[in-house]
């Protein structure tokens, strides 16, 4: 994934310093039913998949929690540079580690918009205009976090492609890995030196 990308994905988003403080608003709003909404979606998901006896192993669910606890509140921080980018990526390997595929991430963005809403209309006491500013900068939010996941699901699904080819390939010709890994990167090595020479 390259940041002239995830640029693009705002801009289409129309994401703007105005969506960055009424995310900020929504956020001020959530911490005090962080716990509550985290431990809902968690209960949720796995009743959802019917694997319900993991609920009785601590470290299971403090894993669950803790996955979609930073899932939650990265988005809501607002701040979609490089870091964040690289960070959402890094989520994706810990997410697949307690079984939530890509189709779980889209069902727990919409419970989460739903549960959202609710807390933002307890606690917001501005009237519906504000709310509905609230609520349009978490759809771009969730539409931006939403891209990144995407991207780094398919990553990972690329690279275990590779890796099944690469283990068949290996094994109809009898090479060996590092043999493999020395050609690729000579390959490689030869590749930039001819792109070099070509600019010169």
């Amino acid at each position: 994934m390259t940041m002239g990308w995830f640029d693009k994905v705002k801009a289409s988003v129309e994401w703007d310093d105005v969506d960055h403080t009424q995310i900020s608003r929504l956020r001020q709003c959530v911490d005090p039913d962080l716990h509550e909404i985290v431990e809902g979606l968690g209960k949720y998901l796995v009743q959802f998949k019917n694997t319900q006896p993991l609920l009785a192993n601590a470290r299971f669910v403090g894993r669950l929690h803790s996955v979609l606890q930073e899932w939650l509140t990265g988005p809501l921080e607002g701040t979609f540079d490089e870091a964040y980018a690289q960070a959402r990526q890094a989520l994706v390997h810990r997410l697949i580690e307690v079984d939530v595929t890509f189709e779980d991430v889209i069902l727990l963005e919409g419970l989460t918009r739903k549960k959202l809403l609710e807390v933002a209309q307890v606690r917001q006491n501005g009237g519906s205009e504000p709310l509905s500013a609230m609520m349009h900068a978490l759809d771009k939010v969730l539409c931006l976090d939403l891209a990144l996941m995407h991207n780094g699901y398919n990553q990972i699904r690329d690279a275990e492609i590779e890796r099944s080819l690469l283990d068949r390939f290996l094994a109809v010709t009898g090479f060996s890995r590092t043999l493999y890994e020395n050609l690729a990167e000579a390959q490689e090595w030869n590749s930039v030196r001819l792109q070099q020479t070509r600019m010169s």
